[in-house]
Parts: C-alpha cells; sequence; structure tokens
C-alpha cells in the first residue's frame, strides 16, 4: 500500500508559492525572510535557531489530492496527527487537481474557458483524521467542483520550517531546490523512486539528502541506488482498534478476499490468479472470492475479518500493510512475498511464494484452503505467531520513533544553522 505516483501538470506552482515568500539563506548574519508577501522583517539565525529549538515551526506534508482510499496518503495523515500531538504545528499541503469534467462543462455554458477543480475531501481517512490541518496552495482564486470558492492562498514557509516529499513527486524537491527550509523525502515505495527521475539523476541533483525511509527493503534499495543519502527507519503501525481478531471462528467464512491492484496489468493479473487456481482445483469451485474496494478502514476490517482467507498480489509493495492488518483479523494469507514485506514474511505466518509467480501461488492458494478445511490452521499456534509478528507494529512504536526522529532532525538542522554563524 503505497503513495499514488502523479506527474504533476502545474509543479511550477508550488516553485512560485514559495519563492514569493522566501529568500534563501546565506551565510550572511540576518536572513530576509517574508512571512507574507506585504510584510518582510529582518529575522536573525538566532532567532531561527530558537525557533527550532522551542518547536515554533510548522511541518509541511506535501500530498497528492486523491479522494480514494490510499495507504500512503493515510500514513501521511498519521504522521501529520501523531507528531501534531507532540506539540508540534503541522500541515498537509496539496495543489487542486482541475476537474476536466467540470471544467468542460463550465466552458460550454459560459463559452470561455473556465477551469474548475476538485476539492480535497478525503472522508474515507474517517473522524480520526478529521483535526488535521489541509492548505490547497493556489496562485489564484479558484472554483471548485462542489459550488464552493478558494481565495489565492500561497505557502508561507520559513528557515524553520520542515517540508516533507513523498518520494514519487521529483517535480516538487526541484522546484523547491533553493527553498531554505529543511526538506526531507518520505519514502514508502522503492518503485517510484527512479520512474520520475532523468536516468543517472538522484535526489542529490535536487540538493536534498535527507529520507526517512518506511521499510529495511527500501533502506536497502535507497543504498544501493543512492548512496550518500541520510536514511532514518521510520515505523508503520496496524490501529488494533480498527483491527482486532475476536477469536470467534465461527464468523468465519471460507472466502478469500482480495485487492486487485493499482494498475490495470495489475488487476489482470490478480484475477489470472484466481481462474488459474479454480482450473488447477475444480473441487473448490464454490471457494468464492471477494474485493475490497472503495470502503472506509471501518468496513474495510469488517469485510477482511469475515474472510477466512485474504490473497495478497501487490509486487511492488514498499511495505504492505494488507497483510498485516489480516493477521490482526485472525485472516489467513496467502500472496506473494514483495521486496517492501520481507522485513516480516516468514513461513510460520503465512503461506508466501516468488514474487510474481502466478502458477506458484495459484498452487498455494489451493494447499493453504486444503489445510483449513481439514482444521490445521485455526490453531493457538498460528495466532499466537501472528501477535508476534504484529507486536514490531504497534502505534506506540511509530510514535516514540516519529518523536526520536524529528527530535534528530531538530538537532541536525539547530547544528547547521550554527555554522551559517561561524
Amino acid at each position: 500500500m503505497e503513495v499514488v505516483h502523479k506527474k504533476e501538470e502545474n509543479s511550477e506552482t508550488v516553485k512560485e508559492n514559495i519563492e514569493q515568500v522566501v529568500s534563501e539563506v546565506t551565510t550572511e548574519p540576518n536572513v530576509q525572510v517574508e512571512n507574507s508577501p506585504e510584510q518582510p522583517k529582518t529575522v536573525s539565525i538566532a532567532d531561527i535557531i530558537e525557533k527550532v529549538e522551542k518547536n515554533n515551526f510548522t511541518v509541511y506534508f506535501y500530498c497528492p489530492p486523491l479522494n480514494v482510499p490510499s495507504g500512503g496518503i493515510e500514513v501521511l495523515f498519521r504522521y501529520a496527527k501523531n507528531l501534531h500531538e507532540t506539540g508540534v504545528n503541522t500541515c498537509i499541503i496539496y495543489e487542486p487537481r482541475e476537474d476536466k469534467k467540470a471544467s468542460y462543462l463550465e466552458s460550454q455554458k459560459h463559452r470561455k474557458a473556465i477551469s474548475v477543480y476538485e476539492p480535497f475531501k478525503p472522508d474515507w481517512l474517517g473522524e480520526e483524521y478529521k483535526d488535521v490541518r489541509l492548505k490547497a496552495l493556489c496562485e489564484k482564486e479558484i472554483q471548485f467542483s462542489d459550488g464552493t470558492k478558494k481565495p489565492k492562498d500561497v505557502l508561507n514557509i520559513n528557515p524553520e520550517d520542515f517540508l516533507i516529499i513523498p518520494e514519487g513527486f521529483p517535480n516538487i524537491m526541484e522546484s523547491t531546490a533553493t527553498v531554505p527550509c529543511k526538506r526531507i523525502i518520505f519514502a514508502q515505495s522503492w518503485y517510484y523512486i527512479l520512474n520520475g527521475l532523468q536516468i543517472g539523476q538522484k535526489w542529490q541533483n535536487f540538493n536534498v539528502r535527507d529520507v526517512i525511509s518506511i521499510s529495511d527493503g527500501i533502506t536497502e534499495y535507497l543504498n544501493a541506488v543512492m548512496p550518500g543519502l541520510s536514511i532514518k527507519r521510520g515505523y508503520n503501525s496496524i490501529n488494533r482498534n480498527i483491527f482486532k481478531n475476536e477469536n470467534n471462528i465461527a464468523k468465519k467464512v471460507p472466502i478469500v478476499a482480495f485487492m486487485a491492484g493499482r494498475s490495470m496489468d495489475a488487476q489482470v493479473r490478480t484475477i489470472n490468479v484466481i481462474k488459474t487456481f479454480y482450473a488447477f482445483f475444480p473441487q473448490f469451485k464454490w471457494i468464492r472470492f471477494v474485493e475490497l474496494k472503495n470502503l472506509s478502514k471501518e468496513e474495510f476490517s469488517e469485510r477482511l475479518a469475515e474472510a477466512a482467507f485474504v490473497l495478497y498480489t501487490d509486487e511492488i509493495a514498499g511495505f504492505g500493510t494488507l497483510p498485516l492488518e489480516a493477521m490482526a483479523n485472525g485472516t489467513h494469507v496467502i500472496g506473494w512475498a514483495p521486496l517492501g514485506g520481507k522485513e516480516y514474511m516468514h513461513e510460520k505466518n503465512g503461506f508466501w511464494t516468488t514474487n510474481g509467480d502466478i502458477f506458484k501461488l495459484a498452487e498455494m492458494l489451493g494447499f493453504a484452503i486444503e489445510k483449513y478445511l481439514t482444521n490445521q490452521l485455526d490453531t493457538p499456534e498460528v495466532f499466537e505467531e501472528y501477535e508476534k509478528t504484529l507486536s514490531n507494529y504497534t502505534i506506540e512504536k511509530e510514535k516514540e520513533q516519529l518523536n526520536n526522529i524529528f527530535n534528530e532532525y531538530k538537532s541536525e538542522r539547530v547544528s547547521e544553522l550554527k555554522k551559517l554563524k561561524q
């Protein structure tokens, strides 16, 4: 479950918005910073250091404005929420996406070109994230398809602030290369790291080297393709208030839940696995497969908890929370073992096969279902192994590690600023 990669058509907007209101930090004793275009003021480096030390700064998270469930976006919101709870100001920033259909209809109606934008309302996240601050960046007043309007709003970012950029947006890294704040890449997927870059290009070319990696697999990949980065290891967590095993085997139904994947090719391969399974094991033609899509977290957990199995076919996962969520619900996992899940996937907590091998996965499905139907799976030992795996991915551990990471970033930022004073 990773952040969706998207080429931004108006990536210069971020650059223009930021460069309107800040000046680059130099080795001069004072730094000119515009908190607004109309009210510039002189701030000393000593003042900036004091703000960092006293948490008087904002951590901005750049986010693609998707209104469909995305595990990567949820992690961004969760990190913003958890940091805010420690006393740090946080804000999710995004560039509104144009609603092509609404723009066409409005342009036809008024007989002139009119752009209409999609409102970013990630209601699928639930009430837990309703208080996370959102900020839409726009260089002029814009109109949303729900009838509301948004006045011009630029990003007033200061040297004491932090900007978190998902790994799939090198255009944002490039457009903010001269911004004086601390920029950090948030890597939730290995797959999108090189996709948006030119051959031979690295993040260091955009004057950024700080990275938060969400898995051991991503860290290994980054060290291989971009040596020299400063990588800190973040953690993921499973919300056990939502995903929980009620130990009621009678509620389980002999069905296999699945998520078909983000791309058409991934969906085709998943369906191919299912059809191959039926071809290999015609005696199990009564086994049903149920797709999990367009569901809130609570609905997703309820459907997952009803299933005896979940089929995991994410070949490019940077971490992969679906298997862990299934374990938390007492649902057995049959799936491929991608790079991102290598730190927790082993023979005692799931039925894993070579990543991308359709035939092997279809065979494993039949093997696992046979074990289930002969009462060899729902044992205390199996569920104890699930809990042992899940103990490494608690909300408490995630919050503690996130707090440690930003305390380190604060110390590093203070050291950087002190060197400018010398």
